[in-house]
């Protein structure tokens, strides 16, 4: 992960500005999820305090961590795969969750950088 990547993905984290539909700034709580097969999500990870790899499942993370039961103020950030940040964005659209797509990264542009919270008000 270069230095741009790593400031794209802290503005991804910290503003609001950056998608006018998801409401981050006004979010208590932000959770990583991330693929553990790449160094640059690796160090993503670390950036943040509550983070979850998907490198295995990402479906089954979703229904094993998230599905129905992310606090309305969370908001995930994830920095995956394409397929896996497909497959979150399928299981949080059905939640009523709104899936936005930051950039690609990385690998040739196989991680995807991307966020999942409630439409802002």
């Amino acid at each position: 992960m270069n230095r741009s990547d790593c400031l794209k993905l802290l503005a991804l984290a910290t503003s609001v500005c950056a998608f006018p539909a998801i409401s981050i700034a006004r979010t208590n709580r932000r959770i990583a999820i991330y693929d553990g097969r790449f160094a640059e999500a690796r160090a993503f990870a670390r950036t943040m305090g509550q983070a979850h790899d998907c490198r295995h499942d990402a479906a089954s993370l979703w229904f094993g961590q998230f599905s129905g039961k992310l606090d309305p103020g969370a908001a995930l950030i994830g920095l995956t795969s394409a397929a896996d940040a497909m497959v979150l964005a399928d299981c949080a659209r059905r939640e009523g969750l709104v899936f936005a797509h930051a950039h690609r990264s990385g690998h040739g542009g196989q991680l995807i950088g991307w966020t999942i919270s409630r439409r802002a008000l």
